[in-house]
């Protein structure tokens, strides 16, 4: 049993520090995304809100270029966001849920270029606007997970 413990300690204690090992501090770059495959959107799929919402994959762009925004408004110039040249790492956010008021429930991640993730965000909420349509609303929750992101990989990637 002491070996077991023994073992146990030893293994959290190497995986804490490869955890804190990740950094970005080297980079000159990131690639921001958002992925919606694990999203609830009001209680529907991605695949079942473009029923509803006909310019859903027409306004991904402009969503994307709202989170990039913020994100390197926040940055302040240290490892920007670029979604037009390649780099090592992208920052991919994922929501998970988004109440019928645009407030949405998210994480994110960290991916190199084979597409494995190498560091995860801890999930995190936003707010939208709670006027407008739909769009801008969520729109305005994506600046503001934009920003959130920004101050995390500051705090814990770029030391």
């Amino acid at each position: 049993m002491k070996k077991f413990l023994s073992f146990a300690v030893a293994m959290f204690a190497f995986c804490a520090i490869y955890a804190q090992s990740f950094t970005l501090r080297n980079e000159a770059r990131i690639t921001l995304a958002i992925n919606w495959s694990e999203a609830h959107i009001m209680g529907y799929t991605e695949m079942e809100v473009v029923n509803f919402e006909k310019d859903w994959y027409k306004d991904q762009p402009v969503l994307l270029e709202k989170l990039t925004e913020a994100y390197n408004d926040k940055m302040q110039g240290k490892l920007p966001a670029v979604n037009d040249f390649e780099s090592n790492y992208t920052l991919e956010l994922r929501p998970l849920v988004v109440a019928a008021k645009d407030d949405v429930t998210c994480y994110a991640v960290i991916k190199d270029k084979s597409g494995a993730v190498v560091a995860e965000l801890d999930k995190f909420r936003v707010e939208g606007s709670h006027v407008g349509t739909f769009l801008h609303g969520l729109g305005n929750s994506l600046k503001a997970a934009g920003k959130k992101m920004a101050k995390v990989v500051k705090k814990q990637y770029l030391k």
